[in-house]
């Protein structure tokens, strides 16, 4: 598998060699594809326009030197959860996963905060009153994570492999954020759960919007929200 900045041609290298396959983008997705296509014995060229690979996990030197800055995906739930990542010997090639105590934080005025720790049952006894509901909202996700990761991470064609446990997700998951949020009545709770369910990038009134904070939440509980140590590059 090759990689150049350079724009390329389509099926051939840099060098001008053929090659089977060209990807377009270094980024976890474009190198994620050309790793597989690379695993069944296939010739693989990936162009880059930027000077570095990466994509969105580039890390870059950006204020200081020996400063590092993850200049977009900084926190990867879904990469310590994907079924292709796992397969893959990133650790070979020196990845290192950092947990941190705390996942996630997400503060209000006056020194309150809505806190996800890995643990549901120590995020929900630190939720006041929407404990039991936050336990009964993602208890169930939480126990079907890996089989949600395997359907809501894989290839989007074919037969999910969990279908039933993928139609209850649907249920909450085509909900509008802000709808789905009227279960609880903390505000701690209510802006823990907007605040990752952001990732969406999307208006929180919108259908399905709930599905980002869902899923980010059940991996968190499942897996904990990591950093790559030395940053995502």
């Amino acid at each position: 598998m090759n990689s150049t900045s350079s724009t390329g041609t389509g099926g051939h290298a840099g060098n001008g060699a053929p090659v089977d396959a060209v990807v377009v983008g270094s980024g976890p997705n474009g190198l994620a594809a050309a790793a597989v296509l690379a695993r069944e014995g296939l010739s693989v060229h990936v162009i880059e326009g930027h000077p570095q690979i990466g994509g969105g996990t580039r890390t870059e030197e950006l204020t200081v030197p020996g400063l590092l800055h993850d200049v977009c995906s900084a926190v990867h739930p879904f990469g310590v959860a994907s079924p292709l990542f796992l397969d893959l010997p990133l650790e070979e090639h020196g990845l290192e996963w950092g947990f941190a105590e705390v996942d996630v934080a997400h503060p209000l005025d006056g020194g309150r905060a809505g806190i996800l720790r890995r643990s549901i049952v120590e995020t929900a006894a630190g939720l006041g009153v929407d404990g039991r509901s936050w336990k009964r909202t993602f208890g169930p996700l939480t126990a079907k994570a890996p089989e949600l990761a395997g359907d809501v991470l894989g290839p989007l064609v074919g037969i999910p492999s969990h279908p039933l446990t993928l139609a209850r997700f649907g249920i909450s998951a085509f909900q509008p954020a802000t709808l789905l949020a009227k279960r609880w009545k903390e505000p701690e709770t209510r802006a823990l759960f907007a605040g990752i369910a952001a990732h969406v990038y999307r208006p929180l009134s919108q259908p399905v919007t709930a599905s980002a904070g869902m899923m980010f939440i059940a991996m968190g509980h499942t897996y904990g929200w990591p950093v790559a140590k030395g940053g995502s590059r």
